[in-house]
Order: structure tokens, then C-alpha cells, then sequence
């Protein structure tokens, strides 16, 4: 069988790990907790041997519960070892399609695309405002300055904006407030590409969270042991103060305007500058 994986890319906090917690509870799509894999080592561009270590010590590999020596031992690249890995897993849960989460890859499209061309890339994107709500206060992004999540948005959100089209059909655009509003229509987008039909059961997505969360992550994914919330939608208005809302507006206006949400601020300046530092983060991020 031709090796297919479903890669989920987003700029963290846009609803990546919903969407990975619906398709996972459907009957024939798998998806392990985040691998982190492609960032941590295909994108190093490393032989085997030179992780081979690294891989056996690496935490989120280890939540997949397989036996890494085994792979590593029948293996002869990075890229083989992942294969394999992905395929036992899939064994494991006797289903006939998996997938692969992590946000962070969308700095990592050129990678998925050379080792995986017959991937399907799905990038689900929300709202900015939404997500630097959010990213002000996950454990992992909580300390981090507003610039700095203003730029990770406009560079990320723009790369792949610019890369999308090397995917050609294999790519899916997913809004994520639509998802929360009609999730059987945004769903199927996805499907179909492997000619499969919706189930009911992706709408309890959050009576197997415990498949996809591990460890401390709980702690910024607690939404995913409860239904659909479409209340999350405009939550960020009730969270963040009206001066940062109209700093993140200013800098993100061009993105906003694009995706069709209303915006009350704008600054040809910020933008500009916002953009230039956005090049220069991809250059040394992205690949």
C-alpha cells in the first residue's frame, strides 16, 4: 500500500490538535500523540546513525509504545525508520490510514513534500487574535512577548500561504471556526481524499482524547475531553484588552483581510516591518 500520511500544519494554538482528535476517532484513520519526528529529525537532514541515539531517548516516540530498537534495527535511513514506525502504529490500531500532527511543521513543508509527495497537507487556520489569546497562555508560549507571537503568525501563516501550491491537490484549507460550526461539511473536505464517509463518532472525538494526549500537554488541551465549544469562536473578546487587539489587527490586517475576518485597525507601517522581520524568521526556520 502506498504510503499516504495525513500531515495537520497550523500555527500553534489554531486547532490543530481538534482536528487531529476528530479524524483519529474515526474507524479507519490513526493518529499516535505529536511525534515531533519531521522537525526533530528529518529536518536536520541527519543519517540514521547519527540519531540513532537520539531516536531511542526521544519521549514522544516512546509514547507510541512500539519497540524503537527493533525498527531502528531494520531500518536503514530516517525516513525508513519514521515509515516503519508510522506503519506499526497504524498495525496496532488495525486502521488503514494515519496521520501526523505537529503545528510546528509548517516550517517543514519542503521536507514533508520531498520525503512524503503523495502526502495530504492539511493546515487549519483561526483567527489571530484568537490564537495569540490562547498563546498568551499555554504553559509552553505563555512567556514569550507579544511581538514575538505576532511575528510566528505572519511568518508561519505566509509560508505556507507561499508554499501550499507544491502540494497540489493534496491540500486541504480548513478554517477553524467553521470546523466548530459545521463540522460534517469541513470534515468531509478531508474524507474524500481517501474515499471515506463521515461518522458520527468524529463528533465524540472527546471520549478518546487520552489516544492523542500525553504527559503535560493536558494542560493546554484540556478542551479536547469536552464536545464541540462554539463558544471559542469569539472567547478571545472576553480575554484580551482592546490595545492588543488593535496591535495584533494592525500587524496582521493583510492576513485577516485575506481570510474574511473583520478587522477594525490597520498599519501600512507595523505590516511592513512585521513582514520584513517575517522573511528573515523564515530563513532561519523554515525549510
Amino acid at each position: 500500500m502506498k504510503f499516504r500520511p495525513i500531515f495537520i500544519v497550523g500555527v500553534g494554538r489554531s486547532g490543530t490538535s481538534l482536528l487531529q482528535s476528530m479524524l483519529n476517532a474515526h474507524s479507519k484513520i490513526a493518529f499516535p500523540p505529536e511525534t515531533h519526528f519531521v522537525r526533530s529529525h528529518l529536518a536536520k537532514g541527519l543519517s540514521l546513525s547519527e540519531c540513532k541515539n537520539q531516536i531511542l531517548k526521544d519521549q514522544y516516540l516512546q509514547n507510541l509504545k512500539l519497540d524503537l530498537e527493533k525498527i531502528v534495527a531494520k531500518s536503514e535511513s530516517c525516513e525508513a525508520f519514521y515509515k516503519q514506525m508510522m506503519v506499526e502504529y497504524l498495525a496496532n490500531e488495525t486502521k488503514d490510514f494515519i496521520g501526523d500532527k505537529d503545528p510546528k511543521n509548517i516550517e517543514n513543508l519542503k521536507v514533508i513534500k520531498k520525503y512524503f509527495p503523495d502526502a495530504l497537507v492539511v493546515h487549519v487556520y483561526r483567527d489571530p487574535r484568537a490564537v495569540i489569546s490562547s498563546r498568551l497562555k499555554a504553559k509552553w508560549s505563555k512567556d514569550n512577548p507579544l511581538w514575538q507571537h505576532i511575528l510566528a503568525y505572519k511568518a508561519q501563516f505566509n509560508y505556507m500561504k507561499q508554499n501550499q501550491y507544491i502540494f497540489g491537490g493534496n491540500f486541504v484549507d480548513l478554517k477553524y471556526e467553521e470546523l466548530l460550526e459545521n463540522p460534517k461539511a469541513e470534515l468531509e473536505k478531508i474524507l474524500v481524499k481517501f474515499d471515506l464517509k463521515f461518522e458520527m463518532g468524529m463528533l465524540e472525538f472527546f471520549k478518546s482524547a487520552d489516544d492523542v494526549v500525553k504527559g503535560e500537554e493536558i494542560s493546554w488541551k484540556e478542551n479536547l475531553y469536552k464536545p464541540i465549544m462554539k463558544e471559542n469562536i469569539d472567547k478571545w473578546k472576553n480575554e484580551m484588552n482592546e490595545k492588543t487587539a488593535t496591535i495584533i489587527e494592525k500587524s496582521l490586517f493583510t492576513e485577516m483581510k485575506g481570510c474574511r475576518y473583520e478587522y477594525d485597525s490597520k498599519s501600512m507601517i507595523l505590516s511592513k516591518i512585521y513582514s520584513i522581520l517575517s522573511k528573515i524568521y523564515c530563513i532561519k526556520n523554515c525549510n
